[in-house]
């Protein structure tokens, strides 16, 4: 028997029973779907957090934190400055893979305009810190070289101050915000940074709707309890560096003596300009902070692939762990598809005696049974696909969970070949049982 035949017949057979057939496939089409939908999920998953570390600019950069010296550099340990303003300055000159060099000095301040205000994050910064975290300008401008060689009385403002204070961005332009007991003039405010669920949660009018109910009970947006994904972009005031250190921290005392302005940073971030070099240009980070830093080693690198590498590896787990549960499923159906084929077997002895009768061979026999139970199987992937595209609509514009399911094509492969080798291992036993009868007691059979 040729395999064109074999197709033929074995349709033919699913067709002659076409509620048994599909309900046997049922258990391959659950089986498949979830398997297939789980894989979106966590397709979703991890697109989000990618993208979440592509909108707080980790990709490209390196963090540089302070840490206690190794004992064995303690006798020494003081003569390192530690992360200062000067970390940044021959960092800019140390490598062209270098796209920009950030440090920052911050100070928690209370922020208001006459009796409006709130307590924020005071960030100390210079021009570089703009393409630090991917800021975005809403209106005005950012803060320059400039305003850092003025040590300007200018200032920047994230969504979670001008709009509690102001209310709008319009009104925000141009005024004068109390910082600390002193008048800064507004230059820029920056836009609402959001998730891509938040951002789509606007789109659709939930969060209006969700502002509108808070300004029913009283609420003002300034008492509002609202997650925020990106605090550090969105509840802060930026000043230039150089008025921060100057102004806010003029004295810096060490061993009772006031050595000046305290040029120390709170935070120092290198961006580099081919991701495909991050090891070359961490080694030259090192290189050059361990000059500046006189040998001292009171610095950690941490590099945004050692977070990559984690969401990674927590996805594959995931996904590892939602095979094996959609597994079973697929294993159900599997044996749902044996146990149909073994029944149908017991209904056709006589016809599979005849077959052998006229000259069928054992193979003949074997390679039907075996196409039935792959059509069987084929049929139910191809079924479960569907069923996984509806899921992932309905998932996505209905019920619209928190993160966006994404359906791959290499999923969808993997669904649909796991599921035919389910329905290729499922038909073996009861190919060989038929295969193996005798035509004589076949025949017999009643």
């Amino acid at each position: 028997m040729n395999f064109g035949v074999a197709i033929i017949e074995g349709y033919r057979d699913i067709w002659a029973h076409k509620l048994r057939s599909f309900l046997t496939v049922l258990g391959v089409v659950f089986g498949v779907s979830s398997l297939a939908t789980m894989f979106a999920i966590t397709a979703g998953q991890a697109h989000s957090m990618r993208q979440f570390l592509e909108q707080s600019g980790d990709l490209e950069k390196i963090r540089i934190d302070a840490i206690p010296p190794p004992p064995s550099e303690l006798s020494r340990a003081e003569i390192s400055p530690g992360l200062t303003y000067n970390d940044v300055v021959a960092l800019r000159k140390a490598s062209p893979l270098i796209a920009w060099v950030s440090g920052t000095s911050e100070q928690g301040m209370w922020v208001s305009k006459g009796s409006e205000g709130l307590e924020v994050n005071v960030v100390g910064a210079d021009p570089d810190f703009f393409f630090r975290d991917k800021h975005r300008m809403a209106a005005g401008r950012f803060i320059n070289q400039v305003d850092v060689d003025r040590k300007g009385f200018v200032c920047v403002l994230g969504s979670r101050v001008w709009e509690p204070i102001f209310g709008t961005i319009d009104a925000a332009m141009g005024k004068t915000l109390n910082l600390g007991g002193l008048n800064f003039k507004v230059i820029g405010c920056l836009p609402p940074y959001m998730t891509q669920e938040a951002e789509k949660q606007v789109a659709l009018g939930v969060a209006d709707k969700q502002k509108a109910r808070r300004a029913e009970r009283g609420v003002s947006a300034k008492r509002a309890r609202i997650w925020d994904p990106f605090p550090w972009k969105n509840h802060l005031v930026i000043i230039p560096i150089s008025t921060m250190q100057a102004t806010f921290k003029s004295a810096a005392v060490s061993k009772g003596l006031d050595t000046g302005p305290d040029r120390s940073l709170s935070s120092l971030q290198v961006g580099i300009n081919d991701i495909n070099q991050m090891q070359t240009a961490t080694e030259q980070v090192v290189n050059t902070l361990r000059q500046t830093h006189r040998g001292i080693q009171d610095f950690e690198i941490l590099r945004s692939q050692d977070e990559i590498d984690r969401i990674d590896g927590e996805v594959q787990r995931i996904r590892l762990s939602g095979a094996l549960i959609a597994g079973i499923g697929l294993l159900v159906g599997g044996i749902g598809i044996a146990n149909i084929m073994l029944a149908s077997i017991v209904d056709r002895i006589r016809e599979i005696g005849i077959r052998r009768a006229v000259g069928a061979r054992p193979h003949d026999i074997f390679i039907q049974v075996m196409m039935e139970s792959f059509l069987l199987a084929l049929f139910g992937a191809m079924l479960g696909i569907l069923t996984t595209l509806a899921l992932v609509y309905f998932l996505d514009e209905i019920a619209q969970i928190p993160v966006r399911p994404i359906l791959e094509p290499l999923a969808c492969i993997v669904s649909f070949s796991f599921a035919l080798f389910t329905g290729i291992i499922a038909g073996l036993y009861p190919a060989l049982k038929a295969s193996s009868l005798r035509p004589v007691e076949a025949l017999k059979f009643e």
